[in-house]
């Protein structure tokens, strides 16, 4: 068994600090339901040290949130971009543990915008020679898709979509 890294505390932590950078960036708060601990043999096909893709599916599944949003907080995740994710249709977050808790919060802020229905804002990415001003503005933003600043802002149409969304109006957005 793998050392459990994640305390109910440091869970609750990551999750206020998420819901105070969104509360501050769109009027949205995130509140802790229920936070326990819970040790889950991956189906065959899937890694047992790490959780990889087919495992991450497999915990999306398994662990769909039901009337709210689920985070799922991880040991190890087997590639990076794993290490964040969100499943719109389980609404599921998964999380890979990080020692830095204000990084670890924005990469949960992050997340939790795309349950917001937020798309990155670099999706259409066609930086090169001459996008420098765009491509810093995209990483200045919550939902670009690289390391996240840490004054990540949205921008008034982001929060205009994010307070429109189906989970927003669910969870007492406008």
């Amino acid at each position: 068994e793998l050392p459990q890294r994640f305390t109910e505390a440091h869970a609750r932590n990551l999750l206020q600090r998420a819901s105070d950078l969104l509360q501050a960036r769109a009027d949205i708060a995130f509140r802790l339901g229920t936070c326990e601990r819970v040790v889950e043999e991956m189906p065959a096909g899937a890694r047992a040290d790490v959780v990889d893709e087919a495992g991450y599916h497999y915990l999306a599944a398994a662990h769909r949130a039901g009337q709210g949003v689920r985070v799922l907080c991880v040991d190890r995740v087997s590639r990076a971009e794993l290490g964040g994710q969100a499943r719109y249709q389980t609404r599921v977050c998964l999380l890979a543990y990080g020692a830095d808790v204000a990084a670890t919060s924005r990469m949960l802020a992050h997340e939790l915008g795309q349950l917001l229905e937020l798309p990155h804002i670099d999706g259409t990415r066609t930086g090169g020679p001459g996008q420098e001003r765009q491509v810093a503005a995209w990483m200045r933003n919550l939902m670009y898709s690289g390391a996240l600043n840490p004054d990540a802002e949205l921008t008034p149409e982001q929060v205009r979509l994010a307070r429109s969304s189906a989970i927003a109006r669910r969870f007492g957005g406008p």
